[in-house]
């Protein structure tokens, strides 16, 4: 079989010309079309649920019909040094991203995922990480995801406390006292809230970060009043569902520690605080 024409996501993709010796089925035949337009962008679990048939078979045809799998690569030192990206992408993925780990298979993946409005923060983070995979869209949950599989990688997140099946069992990691700002905002940003309620009473500003482990929540409150003299009271929200409120001025105040000066942050978040406590003024 001749070299692919040029890469595509997970897939060197050939063109009609270069087609292997093997010959398809008119069914196989039928899916090269969308395999072009569509891997690397979508995941193959979606072509295979589009196509009926399962990923695996997805994954064979593509071989069959001259796709050939390369592997993408990451900046497997990212989290070996302490710096503000470094620790402000560790508070995201520890809120929002996701650790499989299969040891039998041999398999350690990074996942996370975030909606089509933020696609852009997640391409940051992507540069951030030197990820050569692009980014997947889900279309049934209108939402990109940006996956990394490195066993090195996975396992320096899973020392410092970011564990497969994490959210009620998450404890805040150890980190020189100077990055800790960083740390909060990426989880503010992860999942937390950060906006202004512009009621004809009585409008407010309000920071709000939510977790389902209430032992990382207290430790992220005193943090934070160590930090910046800022008090918060936990309280639970739902089951599995702890949450701290900081409103009015607190909020305020808390925001200006989080996002002034910051170098990355979540745009949509900062305009909260940049045009509702700045007054538009960006620091």
């Amino acid at each position: 079989m001749e070299t692919a024409d040029f890469l595509y996501g997970d897939f060197a993709v050939p063109s009609i010309n270069t087609m292997g010796s093997i010959i398809p089925s008119d069914k196989k035949i039928s899916t090269l079309p969308l395999l072009q337009i569509q891997l690397g962008k979508i995941s193959q679990r979606e072509i295979a649920r589009r196509l009926g048939i399962g990923k695996t078979t997805v994954n064979r045809w593509a071989g069959e019909l001259g796709f050939v799998t390369r592997k993408h690569t990451s900046d497997e030192t990212f989290f070996d040094t302490w710096s503000q990206h470094s620790v402000y992408l560790l508070g995201y993925i520890l809120t929002d991203g996701n650790i499989a780990w299969n040891p039998i298979k041999g398999y350690y993946t990074l996942t996370i995922t975030a909606a089509e409005k933020d696609k852009a923060h997640l391409e940051l983070m992507r540069n951030l990480l030197q990820s050569t995979k692009p980014l997947l869209y889900a279309p049934k949950t209108r939402s990109y995801r940006l996956i990394v599989n490195s066993k090195i990688l996975c396992r320096k997140l899973m020392r410092l406390g970011i564990l497969p099946r994490k959210s009620l069992t998450v404890k805040f990691p150890k980190m020189p006292k100077v990055y800790l700002w960083h740390f909060i905002r990426g989880v503010v940003d992860g999942d937390g809230s950060v906006n202004y309620f512009a009621r004809k009473r009585s409008p407010y500003f309000s920071v709000r970060i939510y977790s389902g482990s209430p032992k990382f929540l207290h430790k992220l409150v005193q943090t934070i009043k160590t930090l910046s003299g800022i008090e918060g009271n936990v309280r639970r929200v739902a089951k599995n569902v702890y949450g701290v409120d900081y409103s009015c001025s607190r909020g305020k105040k808390l925001a200006h520690f989080l996002y002034s000066g910051a170098s990355i942050s979540l745009e949509r978040k900062y305009l909260q605080y940049k045009n509702n406590v700045l007054g538009g003024k960006r620091t």
